[in-house]
């Protein structure tokens, strides 16, 4: 069976189409039916859709292989929101370690970052990018999605696209021995398994296309007896325009679906390139604060000079006190949240992963850094996590910075929605999700760890109730069996005119209307200032979670305050989303 990394992204240059796109209508329809995401958005612009939906895009995310996915899909739709591309590249950059992107012990994301970087004309890191990958080719012409592991065609497909951009032809030794690796497990049906054991799935299939596609080579002599790759992904569509994973499934997949428009309308990742204008709209400065037993603060796009003037912002947008006291040396962060120094322990503060090594009052920002605050003794580390999908098979890798490289966080106490589990030596978790929904994922303070930061993984279409969200900002000079359901009795939230230093709030209520208890989270998505200052029940948003049984009811309070030196002005929406498990 296919594995999928979630973690891919996908872009590419026109190509001569392989269909007739009119042919395509239904399978256009199909998925601007399904729940939006970077996979679809670059199907649809590989498809020449115009006014695409990307309301789930969130320029602020922590997250790498995110930063690539909203990056490739921002190119593909070649947008113009260059402070959103800036936000991400930030992202992208802040998690090169060692001449790689990301864990060092993984390659697809190396893959798709580098064609991340060749979608907006970022090159500088390119070279270290194509060598990393190219050390890592197996000895069979295939890569694997990690550095140690066995060939599969999906990541040899996704190299060989990266590495056309990385500046590789068909000529190239390595592009060559790379298909004839695909070559050898061509089934004889004309599809592609994952890897030379397996059946041909439509999303192997598709990513292959389109890394033909990317080198100009025709698909169709790619021949087995009467079979080709275009002949196996025309009998997996399916009546209502969606490609099937495999051909005995009966109903298509919107993952595949997407993989299939792209590559039979003949693309490839990234669909488009764009520049990155040097003139663009500077972002402003991130926070986050981990306190012992929860994240304080989270915020992002402030405005401040110092990182203590970043403190004492972050402390009106996330409503926590702070003392500072003057030393010899300059000022001292003594209390943040009512957490004091105290002996040994105390509060430490990391920019862009560096340790600060001046006083909070004389480290002077940049547009794009990030700051984060951690409580604890002479050592401790910052630590973070990455996450993968393959189907449902969940692998999260935990590590932890020492100043120079990022290292594997052994026996991690790894957080998977409402589950806990213990990291091995190398940092590692490997969890089988089988229940829709958002699953928050996160590394849990230790005496030697900060808290790392938190990664959203989605399965399925998930069990989910969405709320609007809307504000008129004026600034005119003023800073089987079981069933999960559930209700939320508005479905429409405006907060009317609001001036920065206002604040508005109201009361939502939720509703278990099926016949198991449930677990409840939530999520935020739009414009700034929701998706940094939406506060539930008095916590940034990314801490709210329910348990709520059968029949109960549960109110929830949804307040959105606009911080005093807030920038924008005018219409703001967004989106509060609600995901329920079955608890």
């Amino acid at each position: 069976m296919k594995k999928i990394i979630f973690s891919m992204l996908i872009g590419s240059f026109i190509i001569a189409p392989l269909i007739i796109l009119a042919e395509y209508d239904d399978t256009i329809q199909y998925l601007q039916n399904q729940a939006q995401n970077a996979w679809i958005t670059q199907a649809l612009a590989a498809a020449e859709v115009e006014n695409i939906n990307l309301d789930y895009l969130n320029p602020n995310t922590s997250d790498l292989m995110t930063a690539v996915k909203n990056t490739l899909a921002l190119a593909a739709v070649e947008s113009e929101d260059y402070q959103s591309l800036e936000s991400l590249l930030i992202t992208i950059n802040s998690n090169f370690n060692s001449g790689q992107l990301g864990s060092t012990d993984l390659l697809n994301d190396d893959f798709w970052g580098l064609m991340a970087l060749a979608s907006i004309n970022q090159t500088d890191d390119v070279v270290l990018l194509k060598d990393f990958i190219l050390a890592h080719q197996n000895s069979d012409g295939g890569w694997s999605w990690s550095v140690s592991g066995a060939s599969d065609s999906n990541d040899t497909a996704a190299a060989i696209m990266a590495l056309v951009d990385g500046g590789l032809d068909n000529s190239s030794p390595e592009i060559v021995n790379a298909l004839n690796y695909l070559h050898s497990v061509q089934n004889e049906d004309g599809g592609f398994g994952y890897d030379q054991f397996s059946d041909s799935d439509g999303a192997s299939t598709a990513w292959i296309i389109a890394a033909l596609n990317k080198l100009n080579m025709a698909v169709n002599t790619w021949q087995i007896g009467e079979n080709n790759p275009l002949i196996f992904m025309d009998s997996l569509k399916r009546v209502d325009g969606s490609f099937a994973w495999l051909p005995a499934d009966e109903d298509g997949s919107p993952l595949v679906t997407a993989y299939a428009l792209l590559s039979l309308s003949g693309r490839t990742y990234p669909v488009n390139y764009i520049i990155l204008e040097n003139g663009s709209t500077p972002v402003g400065v991130d926070l986050r604060i981990e306190g012992l037993d929860q994240t304080i603060c989270l915020a992002s796009d402030l405005e401040a000079q110092t990182v203590l003037d970043l403190l004492a912002v972050g402390s009106q947008v996330c409503n926590f006190e702070y003392e500072a006291i003057e030393t010899e040396y300059g000022m001292y962060v003594t209390m943040i949240d009512g957490l004091e120094a105290e002996g040994i322990n105390g509060w430490h503060y990391w920019v862009n992963w560096q340790t600060g090594m001046v006083s909070v009052d004389n480290y002077q920002l940049e547009a794009g850094d990030s700051v984060l605050w951690g409580y604890g003794g002479l050592t401790v580390y910052p630590g973070r996590v990455e996450a993968n999908l393959n189907d449902n098979n969940l692998t999260v890798s935990a590590s932890y910075f020492d100043g120079q490289n990022w290292l594997a966080w052994p026996q991690a106490e790894v957080h998977v929605g409402s589950a806990i589990y213990t990291a091995d030596n190398n940092g590692q978790v490997n969890v089988t999700l089988e229940t829709e929904g958002v699953y928050p994922v996160w590394a849990e303070q230790t005496e030697l760890y900060i808290r790392s930061n938190k990664v959203y993984i989605t399965i399925g279409q998930g069990i989910s109730n969405t709320v609007d969200l809307s504000v008129n900002i004026e600034n005119g000079g003023h800073h089987g069996g079981d069933v999960i359901a559930f209700n939320v009795d508005q479905t429409n939230i405006n907060f009317g005119i609001l001036n920065p230093g206002q604040s508005a709030e109201t009361i939502l209520v939720l509703s278990n209307t099926g016949n198991v208890n449930i677990y409840i989270e939530a999520s935020v998505l739009g414009d700034d200032p929701f998706s940094s200052h939406t506060i539930l029940n008095q916590e940034l948003w990314e801490n709210y979670n329910l348990s709520l049984p059968v029949s109960l009811s549960d109110a929830v309070n949804v307040s959105l305050s606009i911080p005093d030196d807030f920038a924008g002005q005018g219409q703001k929406n967004g989106q509060l989303i609600f995901w329920a498990t079955a608890n």
